[in-house]
């Protein structure tokens, strides 16, 4: 992918919060993401197993609003593994709302940005809260894991748990503790299981059900 981050002084950029992280998908380099919902859709990036590569803040571009010339940098770029690239722009949903009073800015920036793509043959996405942060547990799940991938190296025993899991056609993470009893501690089965479904080797709830004894996981 050629593209570098923008880097956006904080007092230029609008957002709710300021975040500083470590991407492991592109070789845990620093990431920094401009409002919580910037974090929050990062969060599902990392997390998806289709995504290769990504780029956040990846392209700047002008467009005129009321005879004035406006800049705009997409939120990120994202690389599949089988498909074009794809521009994102992350929304709230209410920025959306003819009511909100920088609707019509809005508007005007994504559809600069949608023409940009047409013109150089991307794909454009609007990603918002409700796809988001669409479960009750999704990005307190979604953390979880990427807090290990970060943090922890790929388990040796990831073969074990997934030969285990060939005879299952789903098992609560109880039950693997069970069967696992006197080969491996808790927390090391529940750190694979991250690294298995970071990797897309396992499926599991993350919307609506807590990571702990009750999830239900299966191979894919």
């Amino acid at each position: 992918m050629n593209y570098k981050p923008i880097i956006v002084p904080r007092n230029k950029k609008y957002g709710n919060n300021y975040w500083e992280t470590r991407g492991p998908k592109v070789e845990k380099r620093d990431v920094i993401l401009y409002s919580d919902l910037e974090f929050d859709h990062w969060l599902t990036v990392e997390c998806d197993h289709n995504v290769n590569t990504y780029c956040e803040q990846p392209k700047e571009i002008t467009f005129v609003i009321n005879g004035t010339l406006r800049k705009s940098i997409f939120d990120m770029v994202i690389c599949d593994f089988n498909s074009l690239p794809t521009f994102v722009e992350v929304k709230y949903e209410c920025e959306l709302k003819p009511s909100h009073k920088k609707y019509e800015r809005t508007m005007r920036q994504i559809e600069a940005q949608v023409n940009w793509c047409n013109h150089n043959g991307f794909s454009h996405e609007v990603r918002t809260e409700k796809t988001i942060r669409k479960g009750r547990h999704t990005i307190e799940n979604k953390l979880r894991i990427i807090s290990n991938i970060q943090n922890i190296q790929r388990p040796t025993h990831c073969t074990v748990v997934s030969k285990l899991l060939e005879s299952h056609r789903k098992i609560k993470v109880s039950d693997l503790y069970m069967l696992l009893h006197g080969q491996l501690e808790k927390y090391d089965i529940l750190v694979t299981l991250h690294w298995l479904y970071y990797e897309g080797k396992i499926a599991a709830d993350l919307d609506e059900t807590i990571w702990g004894d009750k999830m239900e996981v299966s191979l894919r």
